[in-house]
């Protein structure tokens, strides 16, 4: 809070701003959806070494060896499309760090290592609960894929030697 008129002890009242919150859990799991699109797309080698989401736009830097392709945006782009159509599943779950390691692999900690005991695990199943994305998370994000409506790509950037950037707008904010 900025410039508070309020001291300590006081009590206040908040309030969500919820049309804000849903448009960034929509930037959030669509993050979520183009990282596991583009280790699909480029290989297995893609880790998520960065990202942003904002109302308006959101972004993904990930580990790739040159700038992508326009073949290789428009593949990321339909795989991510597709998944939101198929109205893919968000599980959340909270499990211990072991367990969450021994179940999933190290890909969980895409966003970066989590130094907490328990992990909030997020991962994007599909109608067989074939696990599409999977990754320990505490965002905000949808309970499935469907509300994201529609993902684009609208740039691509090379930021530095063997990162890529994808930004990207969904739902209103892709309208």
């Amino acid at each position: 809070v900025e410039n508070p008129s309020f001291a300590r002890g006081d009590t206040v009242r908040g309030a969500v701003d919820w049309s804000r919150r849903q448009q960034l859990s929509i930037h959030h799991t669509a993050i979520h959806v183009i990282s596991g699109a583009a280790r699909r797309v480029l290989g297995r080698h893609v880790w998520q070494a960065g990202a942003q989401k904002s109302e308006h736009k959101a972004h993904i830097d990930i580990t790739h060896h040159k700038q992508l392709s326009a073949a290789e945006i428009e593949e990321i782009e339909a795989l991510a499309n597709t998944v939101v159509r198929k109205g893919f599943r968000i599980r959340k779950e909270v499990l211990p760090r072991h367990e969450a390691e021994k179940r999933y692999g190290m890909t969980i900690y895409q966003g970066g290592a989590i130094p907490e005991k328990e992990l909030r695990i997020n991962a994007i199943v599909d109608q067989r609960g074939a696990v599409f994305d999977v990754e320990a998370c505490s965002g905000t994000h949808l309970e499935s894929t469907n509300p994201i409506g529609t993902i684009v790509v609208g740039s691509t950037d090379r930021i530095q030697d063997g990162i890529v950037r994808l930004t990207i707008v969904a739902g209103d904010a892709a309208t």
